[in-house]
């Protein structure tokens, strides 16, 4: 396992936050994450950074460069997506007033690996509708875009059957305060999220319908202090989850492995431990297997980390 900072800390953004990762059609990774003076500060932009693989297997990251940054507004929580034409899409929120409720979401494309981007487009102008974590594509050729709504604490899905073009959103109607819905499709074409909560532990639920309905949440055994989750599965069915194990504090930061679907986590490892806050994590597979984790590190940084199966099994 081999982990490496992004970036230097930033004198003029000094908290960061909030990392997403994909890999670009030439193998490449492209990371985005935001900064600014403090959380939904009015200078909260959104930066990206590109990075390549060097010949001893380590990753060569670029500096990050400002992507988004609308003026005297926060924007937030980018997730990419590389779609199967190669498209890279990056949905993001940009907040119309002083907290996180007031966001709106958008979406802007890039045609060129990241280069050049279009201008941001509204998607919904619900507000509190945020991104966290990665989108699918579906075995039926369906996007699954993960949402959830900041205001009213539930899971939202939004489905596109025309890439993107258009959505229908589906909203998990539920007592329970859950959002940032980690969602990986499992061999049998059923859906499996693990949402954050504020009760103390993960919440699980199924969608046996590409999204459209789910099973009431139940939480599992491994606790949450109310911060995100992801959940990635492995090329052999294996699972892996990235989540603080702690019901009170965002460290450690954790990565979680099931050999098969049985979400049996038999191997637990952590990333990071001690004082500090290390967390939002996303999970990224490579097109050769390898794992990939970004996360926040202290508020000051994005580190990356990259590890195989090995590893996860404790070897």
């Amino acid at each position: 396992m081999v982990k490496q900072d992004i970036f230097e800390p930033m004198p003029s953004h000094p908290m960061a936050h909030a990392s997403t990762l994909t890999e670009l059609t030439d193998g490449k990774l492209l990371c985005a994450f935001y900064a600014g003076t403090h959380e939904t500060a009015s200078d909260q932009a959104i930066f990206i950074a590109q990075a390549h693989k060097r010949v001893d297997g380590t990753w060569e990251w670029t500096s990050p460069r400002k992507l988004i940054d609308t003026p005297q507004r926060a924007d937030g929580n980018p997730v990419l997506f590389t779609s199967p034409d190669g498209t890279v899409w990056l949905f993001f929120v940009t907040l119309q007033g002083t907290g996180w409720s007031s966001s709106l979401l958008f979406a802007a494309k890039s045609l060129d690996s990241g280069e050049t981007w279009s201008e941001p487009q509204l998607l919904s102008a619900v507000r509190g509708t945020m991104p966290r974590t990665k989108p699918l594509v579906l075995r039926d050729g369906a996007w699954l875009l993960p949402l959830y709504d900041e205001i009213r604490w539930r899971p939202i899905f939004w489905r596109s059957e025309d890439n993107g073009r258009t959505w229908q959103e589906f909203v998990v109607q539920t007592r329970r305060q859950l959002i940032q819905p980690a969602v990986v499709e499992l061999s049998d074409g059923k859906l499996l999220a693990y949402c954050r909560s504020t009760s103390g532990r993960i919440f699980r639920m199924v969608s046996e319908d590409g999204g459209c309905h789910w099973s009431e949440p139940e939480p599992i055994h491994l606790p949450n202090p109310n911060s995100a989750v992801d959940l990635a599965r492995l090329p052999n069915g294996g699972l892996v989850l990235a989540f603080n194990d702690s019901v009170a504090k965002r460290t450690p930061l954790s990565i979680a492995y099931s050999p098969n679907e049985s979400e049996q986590w038999i191997v637990i490892r952590d990333l990071e431990v001690g004082d500090g806050e290390f967390s939002y994590p996303c999970l990224l597979v490579a097109s050769d297997s390898t794992i990939h984790c970004v996360y926040t590190y202290r508020r000051r940084t994005i580190r990356h980390a990259v590890f195989g199966e090995n590893w996860l099994r404790g070897r």
